[in-house]
């Protein structure tokens, strides 16, 4: 059997456009990741697949500090489960021992934004920093 090394590609800075039901992201090797505007999208995982694959390759190769902001104003339940499973990716980078700052901005009397973010910062071991705009 013959055995051949994985050439791996190397990563490049990914931009989905959100529109009206989804959100923007925008993932930058260089360690900064942001995810902006509304999901209310009913398949999420097929909507931002890209995401999640670029997110579990950025593990592999993650930059030494990585910085996610959220600024949501709203998803819906599918989504949630997807933003998870982001957070639960990038505490492989703190595994690693890389840095992770998680920055979830919500609107001043947004409780369910807050309550969602005291949620994800409570059911994961990253660093989270809560942020009233």
């Amino acid at each position: 059997m013959e055995v051949t090394d994985e050439v791996r590609e190397p990563l490049k800075d990914y931009v989905l456009e959100g529109t009206d039901e989804t959100l923007s992201a925008s993932l930058q090797v260089a360690g900064a990741l942001s995810f902006t505007g509304v999901s209310l999208c009913v398949t999420p995982t097929e909507v931002y697949s890209g995401v999640l694959e670029w997110v579990r390759a950025y593990v592999k190769q993650p930059a030494p500090r990585t910085h996610v902001l959220f600024s949501i104003h709203y998803f819906n339940t599918s989504t949630s489960k997807v933003i998870l499973e982001i957070l639960q990716l990038l505490e492989g980078v703190q595994r690693k021992g890389g840095e992770v700052e998680v920055h979830w901005r919500y609107r001043a009397l947004d409780l369910d934004m807050e309550d969602a973010g005291a949620g994800y910062a409570e059911n994961t071991v990253l660093r989270f920093y809560m942020e009233q705009i």
